[in-house]
């Protein structure tokens, strides 16, 4: 009798599918060239500040909602950005469109003319570019010191989880963890 109440308890402790339960978040591995993918629990959703287009608009992440964001926040001051946004532009060619986007989120003050000097002569032209110069996103998402910092962002909404420092994200192993996310999305 014991043993069926003790199974009973364990049944109805356990939290119902799709009533509050977390989402499964056991993505393959991968590695930065200092640090490894850090997943995130318990979940949280992406930050809805400011996001400021090249053209003086505003947007915020929720834009992307239905799509996997690999959000990433640089500075054309960072020494590692320069091994990173290359990669991320190879990235975005090679995996960008109806489910997954990155979301390319400079924090200069200098303006949009020096980022995008910068991005030409890295030959990185395809990134989507977004500009945040009072480091709102940032300070809201907990980026502590340093960059580059990555966030993925599933298409709910929700950060699984967070790359700090540089990584090869258009290495194999950087698309199959974006991979292990954007094949969660139905349809």
């Amino acid at each position: 009798m014991r043993r069926l109440l003790a199974a009973l308890f364990l049944v109805l402790a356990l939290p119902a599918p799709g009533l509050g339960a977390e989402p499964e978040n056991d993505p393959p591995t991968f590695q930065g060239r200092h640090f490894p993918f850090t997943i995130i629990r318990p979940l949280e959703t992406a930050p809805r500040t400011p996001l400021y287009t090249a053209k003086g608009g505003v947007t915020t992440l929720h834009k992307f909602k239905g799509k996997v964001v690999l959000l990433n926040i640089w500075a054309t001051w960072c020494p590692a950005c320069l091994y990173e946004m290359p990669s991320l532009g190879k990235l975005q060619t090679q995996l960008g469109g109806d489910k997954f986007t990155v979301v390319s989120l400079s924090v200069d003050e200098g303006g949009a003319e020096i980022v995008f000097k910068y991005l030409k002569r890295l030959k990185v032209l395809n990134l989507p570019l977004y500009f945040d110069p009072a480091g709102r996103t940032a300070e809201a998402i907990e980026v502590h010191e340093g960059l580059p910092w990555s966030f993925l962002i599933d298409h709910r909404g929700l950060v699984m989880g967070y790359m700090k420092g540089a990584a090869d994200w258009s290495s194999q192993e950087g698309r199959a963890l974006i991979g292990y996310y954007t094949d969660r999305i139905s349809g």
